[in-house]
Order: structure tokens, then sequence, then C-alpha cells
């Protein structure tokens, strides 16, 4: 009998989204899919022209009332990874330093990538 050995592993479920807000320290987000406080993902955004994307985590996710089921949800960025060109967090600092203020929010959203337990 051979013997087993236990790998990690992460179940990612692609989402659309369309980011509402960006400050340096998060975002605020709205899907059309709930998310539990405290899920890791990864956002994936066009900001001022450039592609970026950070790890976040889920802070809250309030129901948005109307028609369709929609949520806004807060992320916060983490910092998993040095702030790099590319990183979300170096873009919105990048805009900051230039300009005193963020502008321009992204609009075209390439999607979020959500690391969720397999009961999700």
């Amino acid at each position: 009998m051979s013997r087993m050995t236990e790998v990690p592993a992460i179940l990612t479920r692609e989402l659309q989204t369309r980011v509402i807000d960006v400050s340096a320290s998060g975002c605020l987000i709205e899907t059309r899919r709930r998310l539990e406080v405290g899920t890791i993902g990864r956002l994936r955004v066009r900001f001022c022209g450039e592609e970026c994307e950070d790890d976040i985590e889920v802070m809250r996710c309030d129901a948005v009332e109307g028609p369709a089921a929609s949520y806004h949800v807060g992320v916060r960025l983490l910092w998993t990874t040095p702030l790099r060109p590319g990183s979300l967090r170096h873009a919105v600092v990048s805009q900051l330093r230039g300009s005193g203020n963020i502008g321009n929010h992204p609009r075209a959203v390439a999607g979020t990538t959500f690391g969720l337990t397999p009961d999700n």
C-alpha cells in the first residue's frame, strides 16, 4: 500500500467585480456573489492605464437593495509582496504622490480571484 502525503490546496473562483472606490489601504468593490469576511483573494484591475493586482482580504460584505442580487465588499490590500510596479498599492501610491488625490478610479475590471475554502 502506498503512503499518502497531505498537500495544501487552494480552491479558486474568478468573479467579475466593479471597483467603486480605492485608497492606499483598500477598495470597495461590487459583486453579485456574497463573500465571507476573512476570505483571501487577489484583485486584478486596470488602474490609470496600468494592469495591477494585489492580494486582498474581505473585511465586510453588505447586501445592496435592488432587483438584482449584488453586494458591496470592503477589502483591504495585503502586504504579501513588496511594493512594486504592477501592484495596485504601487499604482495608488504613485497616483497620490503625483496629484495629491486619486482622480481616476479603476474602470475596467479584469477579474477578482478569491481563494475559497472547499465549503464555500
